[in-house]
């Protein structure tokens, strides 16, 4: 079960040069096809593989409100402005469009890691998040099947939160841990319907992951016992697709487009309220839908002079389908049989803009700005994820090491503007009380690293 947006996560959950030739009269054919075929096949096992190993360690990774842009570090490298040059493997994510790009098969992997530091100072006290590294893993797999057709399949996490509050903090009623990890499976297949123009299109399997902590106080008649808490984790999955077109109307100049449609996952796991002894605890099963929002990036990419390539994109994300968290019990615990909290969080904008520089071949040098706008509005603003406008330096590189390998280096530095809680969270429509709200000053910095590999067979 849960509830989220930024700060880039998923424990256990109570809830793939061979293959066409062209021949001689300028048709496509195929060349041994059973070493293509093994090929295909190598490369889905280690797609699998790979999956296996992301599934049992990766973990929350910051990124936009709850949703994660870092899945690849050429993109991440110049302000994630990449859906007009999508020129390797990680178009599969910024815009499967570009995959008709790549003249040979392709395996790409990138790891990113992010370290978070948020901090709340108000009414005298002052707190920070724990200190922790973060991290998550995308791996590509794009093959050429035909002069005008790519296909793709990718697995990356498209959203993920982690937020860990000390228990004694004054918000502690609010939130103490949150975890949100997702992982999705993204095949996508591209079509050139034109020398300039390719279109694709693909479907998103997607896996989520909650989990959810905080305090709650505890009376018993006129005495006051240690403090509760209550907590909910949950799973499931959900459906969804994505398009993707890159039109080049004269050379040099390109256009791209990409959208992500919303996907509806219905968390299943348990509630449980733990009370200090000797107070009996009590859980139940239950339920809590998120809607994941739909998104859509529009970018131009030119090359003024070469060997200089500069993008600008623009994203809008459809953050209005998060009006409510609404989480459903199938019995009572402590007299309620839900969860009610208003987030009312509106569609938002972010502006990236990217630049690259050929320094030889081979090697590429990138930087950039992103200015991402936050969904979260003042009357609802909270610790769960405390969000703000953001300014988000980026700079890294790539090198071909060897003919067909590849290395990429990604660095961003994310700010985000103080924010300034002054409302009242109510759950279940009850306010908690003015000594629980944690009104005061947010601030929050993230570090974030991306490094990846990639092998053009």
């Amino acid at each position: 079960m849960h509830d989220q947006r930024t700060s880039p996560a998923p424990r256990r959950g109570h809830l793939l040069r061979e293959g066409y030739r062209n021949s001689r009269k300028g048709k496509a054919k195929f060349a041994g096809k059973p070493r293509i075929g093994a090929r295909i096949s190598n490369f889905f096992s280690y797609l699998i593989s790979s999956s296996a190993i992301i599934l049992s360690c990766a973990s929350p990774a910051p990124g936009a409100g709850f949703a994660l842009l870092q899945q690849g570090t050429a993109a991440m490298a110049q302000g994630n402005a990449f859906v007009a040059d999508a020129s390797d493997a990680s178009a599969i994510f910024y815009n499967p469009a570009g995959l008709n790009q790549l003249k040979t098969p392709t395996v790409y992997q990138g790891v990113f890691i992010n370290y978070p530091d948020r901090e709340f100072s108000g009414g005298g006290l002052s707190s920070q998040t724990a200190h922790r590294f973060y991290h998550a893993t995308s791996v590509y797999l794009a093959v050429p099947a035909h002069p005008r057709v790519a296909l793709g399949i990718g697995f990356f996490s498209p959203f993920g939160l982690g937020t860990i509050w000390p228990p004694p903090w004054a918000g502690r009623y609010v939130t103490t841990f949150s975890s949100l990890k997702t992982y999705n499976l993204n095949p996508v297949v591209s079509v050139k319907v034109l020398d300039n123009l390719s279109l694709a299109a693909g479907f998103d399997v997607m896996w989520s992951r909650v989990q959810l902590k905080r305090k709650r106080q505890v009376f018993v008649g006129p005495r006051q016992f240690p403090d509760g808490e209550v907590r909910l984790t949950g799973d499931g999955n959900g459906f969804g697709y994505n398009l993707g077109a890159l039109y080049e109307p004269v050379s040099g100049l390109k256009l791209g487009v990409s959208y992500r449609s919303k996907i509806f996952v219905d968390h299943k796991g348990q509630a449980a309220l733990n009370l200090p002894p000797p107070l009996p605890s009590s859980s139940a099963s239950g339920r809590a839908n998120l809607e994941f929002p739909p998104s859509l990036t529009m970018g131009v990419s030119c090359r003024p002079i070469q060997p200089f390539a500069l993008e600008f994109d623009t994203t809008w994300t459809g953050w209005s389908s998060y009006d409510n968290f609404i989480a459903k019990f199938d019995g009572s615990i402590a007299g309620t049989t839900g969860q009610r909290i208003p987030k009312r969080w509106h569609d938002s904008w972010a502006f990236r803009f990217g630049a690259n520089y050929e320094v030889k071949e081979g090697m590429k040098v990138r930087a950039g700005y992103i200015y991402d706008m936050t969904p979260v509005p003042d009357g609802t603003m909270d610790p769960q994820v405390p969000d703000a406008n953001r300014h988000i330096f980026t700079a890294g590189g790539e090198l071909k090491v060897f003919k067909r390998f590849t290395l990429g280096i990604a660095y961003n530095f994310i700010l985000a503007e103080t924010r300034f809680k002054d409302n009242t969270i109510t759950i279940n429509s009850q306010p908690l009380a003015p000594q629980q709200q944690a009104n005061g000053r947010y601030n929050s910095t993230v570090h974030s690293l991306g490094l990846s590999w990639q092998f053009q067979f």
